[in-house]
């Protein structure tokens, strides 16, 4: 087993081994490496834990930086990276049950008392531009960002019914229980350029796009050290 997973999937719900690796975008190759107890062609599938996401693969998915500068007497160019849009892409992870005494995401962005005009966009990008990858809404009212996902999935999904604040038409969760969002693709960052005369300095950064991961019943949990 991988030494470094801090994310599991706990076999039983009658999900297929391909129908994982598709669910997880994990090659078969990284799954045999991870759980070396599973072959190439997903033999033996046992009742079991399997690990599904390692701390090596979570710092390849993170936003690096890199950053140069050059001399010159002619003139000054600085490019700025700013923040972009919110995702182009989130996906609805489901309805998900409050744990009773661990955080199920890490922090709640919202006033004291709630949001009184919460939609799900507004909570989307909130997390988005405090660089979390899951956005979860709870009881009407509350917004949680965090960068990983705790808990189980709710047995009725139906159970997260209660209106968002800010749009009655959508639901925001449900007492106790989360929807959750995950952030699929970022569009393209904008920069800002000045000229001036003097020394040439230019700061980029890039990101890669978190995989994609589709509604389903299976339930991926966090390691917990």
């Amino acid at each position: 087993m991988a030494k470094d997973c801090i994310e599991w999937y706990d076999n039983g719900f009658g999900e297929s081994c391909e129908h994982i690796l598709h669910l997880f975008r994990i090659t078969p190759e990284e799954f045999h490496e991870w759980n070396p107890s599973v072959g190439l062609d997903c033999q033996p599938w046992l009742r079991q834990s399997y690990c599904v996401f390692t701390m090596e693969k979570y710092n390849e998915t993170h936003t690096t930086t890199s950053s140069s500068s050059s001399i010159t007497t002619v003139s000054t160019s600085s490019s700025v990276v700013t923040p972009g849009p919110s995702p182009s892409a989130w996906t609805e992870m489901g309805c998900y049950v409050k744990h009773p005494t661990l955080p199920s995401l890490e922090v709640n962005v919202s006033p004291e008392g709630g949001d009184a005009v919460l939609t799900i966009p507004k909570c989307e990008n909130t997390c988005y531009l405090k660089l979390y990858n899951f956005a979860g809404v709870l009881e009407g009212n509350q917004c949680w960002c965090s960068s990983y996902v705790a808990g189980g999935w709710a047995s009725n999904q139906t159970d997260c019914n209660t209106p968002c604040t800010g749009d009655s038409n959508t639901f925001c969760g449900g007492t106790g229980l989360f929807n959750v969002f995950k952030a699929e693709q970022n569009e393209a960052s904008t920069s800002i350029t000045t000229t001036t005369m003097g020394t040439s300095s230019t700061s980029t950064a890039t990101g890669s796009a978190v995989s994609e991961t589709q509604s389903s019943g299976a339930m991926r949990n966090l390691a917990m050290f």
